[in-house]
């Protein structure tokens, strides 16, 4: 399967946020804009570099949609764990540090539960996904984001 041209320059602006020193980016897309194979294409390259990855999810649904999504792609899930954000908070003392963190949903990210575990890996890359770069009360994803990676709008 291929990306879509808006995909691949949402994914380069992406790796260069990483080559400039961002660690943890939020990576937005509207609705239908394909966040689920972006996020397999980010995991793909990963785990094709022998490098782990944790795909955090809010609902258990998502588990096995992104699961498929994620092996239809490519991705090697032997080094690529897809977790509920809660599981993972009550067990980080048994969870093994990952090379990547993928945050779907990200906008949920500055809950109490997911910022638990950036603090328990505070040197590993992160992005985040969303369609919405903000809480329901207004606020913004800066204290867990470090910059904004904007892909193609949904007027576009």
């Amino acid at each position: 399967m291929a990306l879509r041209e808006y995909q691949n320059d949402l994914l380069r602006k992406l790796f260069q946020s990483y080559a400039d020193g961002y660690t943890a980016p939020c990576v937005v897309l509207p609705c239908g804009g394909g966040k689920s194979v972006i996020t397999a294409e980010i995991a793909k390259r990963f785990t094709d570099d022998c490098k782990t990855v944790l795909f955090l999810v809010h609902r258990r649904e998502l588990v096995e949609q992104i699961y498929y999504t994620f092996i239809g792609w490519g991705v090697d899930m032997s080094l690529c764990r897809i977790k509920m954000v809660q599981t993972v908070a009550r067990r980080l003392s048994t969870c093994e540090r990952p090379d990547l963190i993928i945050t779907d949903e990200t906008h949920h990210s500055l809950a109490k539960t997911y910022k638990k575990i950036y603090d328990h890996f505070p040197d590993v890359k992160r992005v985040g996904v969303t369609a919405t770069p903000e809480r329901m009360g207004g606020k913004g994803l800066q204290d867990v984001n470090d910059i904004l990676v904007e892909g193609v709008t949904a007027k576009w």
